[in-house]
């Protein structure tokens, strides 16, 4: 955990502890000094639960004012994505226990990290940006990786890397293909880019988008014709408007 999510959530240690040292005052007061163990925790449990309780309606009018809002808030913004990365797990879990489909929960997170991307949009030079594909999205029979250097295309077009050269060359942006999250960042890390187009299944982007909370990331969901990483594809129209808003700033 880092940057903003260490401080949302140092925040939350330390409100729920003051919220505590009242309850141990009051009943120390109640009971004159003596405090029965059992009070103690289930006062602790009804101010937790409804901590919680008053954290979400924060959450929900943070986020009603965000959609309803034409300016953009960051404050709001970093709020609402704090609280749904540090709560995805549980999440995640309840749907499992409930026998949901994943893949739904990982769309709806996509799809709340892009609104509040679009909502905070702003300028971009060209160089700052990234593509990141994963390396699925490359003719299987091709004999010329692009893991490495997306340069090594030969461009016979039987599948979408054509394209993504093509928006490195007209449009100046980095692009650059992954075997996996370990080479993601690696990429990231030697790129140093200020925002993202990150194209990958459900489970990588949730992956990834919780790996870069510093740096804003645009997810793109692949399309699997084929099945899961074989010869998969991309909405590239997508793609070019995202880089179009990036470098217009919206």
């Amino acid at each position: 955990m880092k940057g903003k999510k260490r401080v949302f959530l140092g925040i939350l240690a330390v409100t729920f502890l003051v919220l505590n040292l009242i309850v141990l005052g009051i009943l120390y007061v109640i009971n004159r000094g003596r405090i029965e163990l059992y009070k103690y925790l289930l006062m602790t449990l009804m101010i937790f639960v409804l901590f919680l309780m008053a954290l979400i309606v924060a959450v929900i009018g943070a986020t009603f004012y965000v959609v309803v809002s034409k300016k953009s808030n960051k404050f709001l913004s970093s709020f609402i994505a704090n609280f749904l990365d540090l709560f995805y797990p549980l999440v995640v879990f309840v749907a499992r226990v409930l026998d949901l489909k994943i893949e739904k929960v990982e769309q709806s997170y996509i799809e709340i990290k892009n609104f509040l991307f679009n909502k905070n949009i702003k300028r971009y030079a060209s160089q700052d940006i990234l593509i990141l594909a994963p390396h699925c999205i490359q003719y299987s029979g091709c004999k010329f990786k692009v893991t490495y250097d997306i340069d090594n295309c030969r461009r016979c077009g039987k599948c979408q890397i054509n394209d993504l050269v093509n928006f490195k060359e007209k449009y100046g942006v980095n692009v650059a293909v992954a075997t996996g999250g370990t080479l993601a960042r690696k990429v990231v890390r030697d790129t140093k880019p200020k925002v993202i187009i990150a194209i990958a299944c459900e489970r990588d982007l949730t992956s990834g988008m919780q790996d870069v909370k510093q740096i804003p990331v645009y997810g793109i969901i692949n399309e699997r014709p084929n099945g899961p990483c074989f010869n998969t594809r991309v909405d590239v129209q997508k793609i070019e408007e995202t880089i179009k808003k990036l470098l217009n700033g919206g």
